[in-house]
Parts: C-alpha cells; structure tokens; sequence
C-alpha cells in the first residue's frame, strides 16, 4: 500500500510540476506627462488589455481609488525627493494611514518601492534603507507587514562587472547602501528590484540577440557552462550571481523596468551604453514591439534564465503612455505601449493572470534551508493553519519536507487574497493552476459537487463598468436578493464588486433555473462545479 501511495503521489507531482510554469508581465505607469488620460480611464484600459499587474510611482489617491475592486495588483511608490520626510517615523506612519489604509485591500496594493534608483543619487542613497525601515514599521502597526512587501529599484549599473554572467558583481562603490539594503530585504523577505534595459547593450551585443530572436547560442558562459540566447537573461543572471557572491541567493528579484523606445535619439543614460548617438534606427515600432512580445513570450513559457531556470520571472514593461514631460533624450519620452489618447502604439497580448483557480506550493528548486526556513514562518503564529500537517492528520503523508511546505504556503495564500506576494516565501513559492490536492488532502479548495450541482459567479476578466452595470441589473426588483450582501450583513465581506457580483450572479442562476441562459450577465459570469461559499456566506 505503502508504495502504491508513493507511485500515485509521484504521478501527482509530477502533473503538478508541468503546471508549475509561466511568470508574471506587468507595466510601469508613469505620469510625467501633462496630457494623459483620467485615472478611471485607465483603469478601464488596463482590464480591457488583460493587465494585471501594475506599478506607479507615488500613491495618487485618484489612481489607487481607480484600481479598487479591480483585481490589479499594485506597486506603489515614494520619490526620491520626499525620502528625507520618509527619515522621521511619525511623517510614515500618517503616510500609511492616509496613503495605504483608506485603499487596501479593495485596492491589491503588494509593494512599496521606496525610492528609484537611488545608487544613482548620494543624497538619495544615504536616506533609502532608512525610510525603508520606517515604512516596515508603520505597517507592522497596522498588522501589514506580511502583506507588503517593501523595496528599491536599482539600475543595472550598481554592477562593476556583468560578463560573463557567473562574473556578476556589484559595485563596491555602493558598498554603503547595498549591505544595509541587502540585510533589510534578507530580514523582511523583500524582493530585489532592478531595472534592465538590454536596448543599450546593442552596441556590444547584434540586435537579434537583444531582441530575443537569435536562433542559436550567442555565447557560452566560460565559468558555468550556461549557454546564453538573449541578452535579457544575460543581464539578470548576471544580477542572480552578484546576490550569492554577497550570500543572498535565496533573495528574488523583480525587473521593474524594461522596455523599448518607439522614436528618438540613440543617446542612452547608462554609463555603459554603447549605441552611436547620431543612430535612431534601432528605437522603432518594430523593434519595440518584438521585444516586449518575445520578452513576454519567454517570460510567460517557464523558462526562466540558465542559472535559474525554474524560477518564476516578474517583469513589468516600461511604460503604458509615453510621456511627454520626461527628461532626458527623445526616447526617454516614448518607451510607451499607449498615446495619450489610450489608442495603442503598437499590438501587444498580456497574457493576464487566467480565468481559472490559483494556488501556492513550495519550489522544486529552493534549498532545504531556505524551504525550512519559509515553512516555520508561514506556519508562524496568525499565518498558515498547519494542523492538518500533524502526525495523523490528512496531509501530513507524504512526510516531507516539499509535501509540507506546499501545503502551509496554500493555506496562507489563500487566506491572504492570492496575491503574488502572498505567494513569495522569500524566492520558494510558486503559483500553479491546477489543483494540487491529493487523497483526503485538500488544498483549501471544495471538491466538485457529487451530485453535479454548479454556481455561477462574476468572472475576474471583466471590466469593472460591466460589471458594475451586470450588479446592478441583477439586484433590480423581481431578480436576485441581495439583501445579504447589504453592511453588516453576512456576504457583504469581502467588500469588493467581485464578490459582491459572484452572489448576485449566483442567487438569480439558482433563481431562474441554473441554466447557462441564466448565468450569462453579458459575458461577465462563468459557471462553476465548486461551492463558492465560504465562512456564513452561502452560495444557495
């Protein structure tokens, strides 16, 4: 029987771990413009083009207030003109109350990134770590500071040396700033940020290889063996191995920025840049449409980079608009994916986050420390609930250390909003699309109904208007009832349009007969086979 189990379980993981592919693809949007469209406006071009994740720079309460109810999961930002009011801990804590609290968690607020690459500024260097640590203490204040992670973007050029990649190597120069940085991120479990443009490597590498589009090796790492086919993975191992020279391996990184000019000077702001200044041949519509395809092809494949290549890759495209107040050469004010009149530069597919159930388990690639490490904290007073893990209990065969993890990191991801942070575990999380439970252990999830009962409920695709207008139909005189969703009453948390609609919806589908004529909403429901209900609230 013993063996029996292990075989199946085997077969189970290994199911699991074809699923456990595909990064994240999110876009920076910047505002140094003077002509750019209403927040609410954006918000509607962000779901209409499946972009689920976004980064701004400051925290505009217009844009946070947009992005409530939508599903988009936010970075928000602090400028390095305002981190020497970020020095005194009564300025933060105000701050995160009136910059964070009146939004979270309507608003999927997952970051703070406390400055810009501020290795590039002394006066902004010397004040970055500690506004960091005061930003953490604010939110552990407010009992935040699992739910938001806290960080800086650095530019490339905080590393000396980037070739080979296994060479990587930060400057020592920065040596003041990336101790300090790098203790706070190992403390806080908190992601790397770093911006990659491989738009100004051109000089010193052939377009193809920049554009993801050489068919063979463009070089092999001396040191490693790795064969490298694109410029992009070359520049972020290069970051992956100037981390485990200073002892943070386990520490992941976030590209904040990347991207590609449309127009303009081939003038470039990187010390290291190569490009002839008097040629604007490579910033073009092309060009910069097959990078961000192919960058979020790969992204979103699995493939992760030759030192790393199960690892999960979070980038976010610079920018959504071109911006025409931004400093700087030509190209530095049309890197965007939209003009001002929201009507596309160019095509570009985001691939979204799906339409289907997520969960959380443990890395196949993480170290035995690291995972150890991750499950002690996620089974952490007030974070995962690990009983079903005891002796005796219904997960805790497969006795290992993975089996378990997986299930701790579930349990917490699901109970934190299902978030990409909550799914970090300091580089050993994982996010997967099918369902991991095995046996009498469930991963959080109901099993489909045995007698083939279905739900409907509002699908996460569709644009906030639609379904606030399906919302509104649906709670007209004669349809749904949706006095249970009314303050104070037991479905009306979470307070957001999602789950508000997902009653609705369901209340006139059991209504009116469970037929898919019913669950319709104009595209803005989907059926489903597991009882949405949860705590009080029952899906009748």
């Amino acid at each position: 029987m013993a063996s029996t189990f292990k075989l199946v379980f085997a077969v189970l993981l290994l199911q699991l771990l074809d699923f456990c592919r595909g990064g994240k693809v999110g876009v920076d949007y910047g505002m140094d413009a003077n002509n750019l469209p209403s927040p609410d406006q954006v918000s509607d071009l962000v779901k209409k083009h499946n972009i689920q994740y976004l980064r701004i720079y400051d925290s505009d309460p217009k844009v946070l207030k947009s992005l409530s109810n939508t599903d988009i999961e936010l970075i928000v930002g602090v400028h390095n003109d305002d981190l020497s009011k970020f020095q005194f801990q009564s300025y933060v804590d105000s701050w995160v109350k009136n910059s964070i609290l009146p939004y979270y968690p309507a608003t999927k607020i997952t970051d703070i990134s406390v400055g810009v690459e501020v290795t590039d500024s002394p006066d902004a260097a010397n004040l970055a770590v500690p506004a960091m640590r005061n930003v953490v203490s604010a939110l552990k204040k407010v009992g935040l500071q699992d739910r938001i992670k806290v960080s800086t973007p650095l530019s490339f050029v905080v590393l000396s040396k980037s070739y080979p990649p296994s060479d990587g190597a930060f400057d020592g120069s920065h040596d003041n700033v990336l101790g300090p940085l790098l203790d706070f991120l190992e403390e806080n479990q908190s992601p790397f940020m770093v911006n990659l443009y491989p738009f100004y490597a051109i000089g010193d590498s052939s377009l193809d290889a920049v554009l993801f589009k050489s068919p063979s090796s463009i070089f092999v790492d001396p040191n490693t063996g790795f064969s490298y086919k694109n410029i992009f993975d070359a520049q972020l191992d290069a970051v992956h191995f100037a981390l485990a020279k200073r002892k943070s391996r386990s520490i992941p990184i976030i590209v904040t920025e990347t991207g590609w000019p449309t127009r303009g000077s081939g003038r470039h702001r990187l010390a290291m840049a190569s490009l002839d200044n008097d040629d604007d041949s490579y910033a073009s519509i092309d060009n910069a449409q097959t990078y961000n395809t192919n960058l979020i092809r790969h992204v979103t494949d699995g493939s992760g980079t030759p030192a790393r290549p199960d690892e999960e890759l979070v980038v976010y495209i610079f920018s959504l608009f071109n911006e025409n107040l931004k400093q700087g050469p030509e190209t530095e004010r049309n890197f965007g994916l939209f003009y001002p009149d929201m009507t596309s530069v160019y095509n570009l597919v985001f691939p979204g986050k799906g339409t289907g159930r997520s969960w959380c388990v443990a890395s196949r690639q993480a170290s035995n420390s690291a995972l150890q490490n991750a499950l002690d904290w996620a089974c952490g007073p007030g974070k995962a609930d690990c009983s079903a893990l005891q002796p005796d209990q219904q997960c805790f065969e497969p006795n290992n250390l993975v089996s378990h993890a997986s299930f701790a990191f579930n349990n917490y991801y699901q109970k934190n909003g299902l978030t990409a942070q909550a799914c970090r575990f300091g580089g050993t999380g994982i996010v997967v699309y099918n369902d991991p439970s095995y046996g009498n252990c469930i991963y959080n999830v109901k099993s489909r109904d045995p007698n083939g009962r279905t739900w409907c409920v509002a699908t996460s695709q569709a644009s906030r208007s639609n379904l606030q207008n399906a919302l509104d139909w649906a709670c007209g005189p004669g349809k749904a009832d949706c006095s249970e969703i009314q303050p104070n009453q037991r479905c009306f948390q979470p307070d957001t349009l999602l789950a508000h609609a997902s009653f609705a919806f369901n209340n006139y589908y059991q209504k009116n007969g469970a037929t898919d004529a019913s669950c319709s909403f104009r595209g803005n429901a989907i059926k489903v086979d597991r009882d949405p209900s949860y705590s009080n609230c029952i899906y009748h």
